[in-house]
């Protein structure tokens, strides 16, 4: 599942990538590009743009109600009736919204700090930006984060 989301969602879209869900943060105007990018690449369309309905899109189309991320997030799960897999979580990269690719350890050694390069055994990088991760208590607090949030939802 591949989404974009519009000006008005940037938070949304955030907490998609964090989800493993590769999302487009479209800042430009959400209008006939927007739509045609979606089509073209094959992408469900997030906006707060109520009168999207009325345009023709031959795509997938949710409209986001809620002022809450904690609620859009609810309401893209209800309407598209899925719950993330939390072995996704984390998968994509939060900038470049690239798939993240473990690495070797020892490929990162100069490029984490010397606590973290002794502490992990697992890394994982961005193809596109470079950017170094691991797993660590960010995992379990999303996954918590998501129980105390986003009840209805298993994780």
């Amino acid at each position: 599942m591949k989404f974009i989301a519009d000006v008005n969602l940037g938070k949304l879209a955030k907490w998609l990538r964090i989800l493993g869900y590769n999302t487009v943060y479209h800042t430009g105007n959400a209008d006939r590009n927007f739509l045609k990018k979606a089509a073209t690449e094959g992408r469900i369309v997030l906006t707060r743009k109520k009168d999207m309905e009325r345009r023709q899109f031959s795509g997938r189309l949710v409209i986001i109600h809620s002022d809450h991320v904690e609620e859009q997030i609810k309401e893209v799960m209800d309407k598209l009736s899925f719950s993330p897999d939390p072995e996704q979580i984390f998968s994509i990269c939060l900038r470049c919204n690239e798939g993240l690719v473990e690495v070797n350890r020892e490929e990162v050694s100069c490029m984490v700090p010397n606590h973290v390069f002794l502490s992990h055994t697992e890394f994982f990088m961005c193809p596109l930006c470079k950017g170094v991760f691991w797993p660590g208590t960010h995992r379990d607090n999303v996954q918590g984060y998501l129980r105390t949030h986003i009840q209805r939802h298993r994780l």
